[in-house]
């Protein structure tokens, strides 16, 4: 028979093991109780707090920035409202001149319709010239005064405006020259003046080149003596283009003929080449070649020429215009002209190709 195993032992370790399990399940449970109540790390929460700050002040910049941006956008917005306004407004305006201007063009051709048909026929004119209406007119410019003086440049640079062709017409003939473009409308020129003057005035008409040269049958012809301009007309046409320019003999010899005149009329292209030889020329020290027979003269010398011409000339209470003729390679020339007849009551003209 087996002998009963002895459970005394045995008893008493397992109620030991289930004690200190006990125990153990209460040190546990009181330990995460504690836990529980135990706070945050202090560290971290710092961190925390100082992120959120971060972010809150990032944020409240953001809406400054915005908040500018905004305003700077409402600001941009009012200007360009401003700037349309102006636009506008001067939009308006521009519509208004354009208006003007079209208004004003149209009362312009109105007036230049009745100029035309109030314009005198040809039968009216001491002398015929070909042309009708406004054609034969040339506005700014009137012939006026009662004794009228009138020179007509008949220099070899008359024949055309280019030096070139300047050049081979001083060795073509006489025929050739009478017919070259610009001295047909220099000639026509001095004809358009003599069909203008008044009726009660009184003209001296000189051609000059080298030398002047009265042209009519007497130093002053009566405006209403159709006669006399007709042989003043045929005088014009028998000229030839040759020569220098000699201005200073012209204004002398014209002012000798006619005392009294009290307007100029001067055809010419250029600055003059020639001075009459005097003591008083030779005063020029600084251009030798107009006393010493020199055949060429530069632009500077010709406008000291021109000045001392007209010193010499010494036209008082005398009204001067000029007529300048295109002449290639004379760049003064248009400013002393232009200059000596504002100085003097008149005026300059550089005419159209197609006048008169």
């Amino acid at each position: 028979m087996l002998k009963r195993r002895d459970a005394a032992g045995f008893n008493l370790a397992f109620l030991d093991v289930m004690a200190c399990g006990l125990g153990a399940v209460i040190l546990i449970f009181m330990l995460v109780k504690f836990n529980a109540a135990t706070s945050t790390p202090s560290d971290e929460e710092t961190r925390l707090q100082a992120e959120i700050a971060q972010q809150q002040a990032l944020a409240e910049q953001l809406t400054r920035l915005l908040d500018n941006n905004n305003q700077q956008l409402t600001d941009t917005q009012r200007a360009a409202d401003s700037k349309q306004m102006q636009i506008d407004a001067l939009s308006e305006q521009a519509r208004q001149t354009q208006q003007a201007a079209a208004d004003k063009s149209a009362v312009l051709a109105n007036l230049e319709k009745a100029v035309a048909a109030a314009a005198p026929k040809q039968a009216d004119d001491p002398l015929a010239l070909k042309g009708k209406g406004e054609e034969r007119y040339l506005l700014g410019l009137k012939v006026e005064g009662r004794q009228i003086g009138i020179l007509l440049d008949n220099s070899a640079s008359m024949a055309d405006e280019k030096l070139i062709d300047i050049l081979r017409y001083k060795v073509s003939s006489n025929a050739e020259r009478q017919t070259a473009p610009k001295w047909q409308r220099s000639k026509r020129a001095a004809k358009w003046l003599l069909a203008r003057l008044p009726a009660e005035a009184k003209v001296t008409l000189f051609a000059f080149n080298q030398q002047p040269t009265q042209l009519g049958p007497s130093a002053q012809l009566a405006a209403n003596d159709a006669k006399a301009l007709g042989q003043l007309a045929q005088q014009i046409d028998q000229l030839v283009p040759e020569q220098g320019t000699n201005l200073q003999a012209a204004l002398m010899a014209i002012k000798q003929a006619n005392p009294a005149m009290d307007h100029l009329y001067i055809i010419t292209d250029g600055l003059p080449t020639l001075g009459v030889q005097d003591a008083q020329l030779k005063k020029l020290r600084q251009c030798p070649s107009l006393y010493s027979g020199g055949s060429t003269i530069d632009g500077n010398c010709r406008l000291i020429l021109f000045g001392h011409s007209v010193r010499q000339a010494a036209f008082q209470n005398v009204s001067v215009n000029v007529v300048l003729m295109p002449l290639e390679g004379d760049p003064d020339a248009a400013q002393a002209y232009w200059n000596w007849t504002s100085n003097n009551g008149g005026m300059l003209l550089s005419p159209a190709e197609g006048w008169p």
